[in-house]
């Protein structure tokens, strides 16, 4: 599963394989906590194989 950073204006300023990948971003570029807003976005490969699993 793959989380993203937004910054507080909605904007995805960076996509990594996990948790700790954004926060190395944002550690990196100076971000403070209330920067940013992490989500898991769902992967499309991630979603057809659950949608196929549920259709069986």
């Amino acid at each position: 599963m793959t989380t993203g950073l937004y910054d507080n204006l909605g904007v995805l300023r960076f996509s990594g394989s996990d948790r700790a990948s954004c926060l190395a971003y944002a550690e990196l570029f100076g971000l403070r906590d209330d920067d940013f807003t992490l989500v898991t976005l769902v992967d499309d490969q991630e979603l057809l194989m659950s949608e196929l699993s549920q259709a069986a």
